[in-house]
């Protein structure tokens, strides 16, 4: 587990990943609009909840071939306690964030979760509110740019 986090009842993980392209726009996915689900028709990023004996690094490549079916260089980039899924004196919940070139055409991509996914310019992705407070880790990774968007392949 990345920086000694262990995945327990009270310690879970999520992965997310933003995919870019040369242009510096990011592919998000629009979540199902079923209101049992948090977050109904809102746009995020890719990922989902790391698995019992799975680390970060294998849930990203998981959660990219289910969502997406495809493999991609990953990079990690960034991890925070997200406030959103955390509960004080409860369950604590780490975001690892990733990052990767997307080098498909967005075109041939098959979506196998969520209702859409779209390619947004940093300016039209900063006027959406994206799930799980996710539109600050955004944000905080425009501000360094592609190139500055990793720290090493996984």
């Amino acid at each position: 587990m990345r920086e000694g986090f262990q995945l327990t009842e009270r310690n879970r993980a999520v992965v997310g990943m933003i995919l870019y392209t040369d242009d510096g726009r990011v592919l998000l996915q629009q979540r199902d609009d079923k209101p049992e689900i948090p977050y109904p028709g809102f746009w995020t990023l890719f990922g989902g909840a790391v698995e019992a004996g799975e680390t970060p690094d294998e849930a990203v490549h998981r959660e990219l071939m289910e969502e997406l079916s495809i493999s991609l260089p990953m990079a990690f980039w960034h991890d925070y306690v997200c406030p959103v899924r955390s509960k004080p004196g409860g369950v604590t919940t780490r975001n690892f964030v990733y990052t990767a070139r997307l080098v498909q055409p967005v075109e041939s991509l098959t979506l196998y979760e969520g209702q859409a996914m779209r390619l947004f310019s940093p300016s039209e992705a900063m006027r959406l509110e994206l799930a799980y407070a996710q539109s600050g880790v955004l944000r905080g990774w425009f501000d360094v740019g592609i190139n500055g968007g990793g720290c090493g392949t996984v």
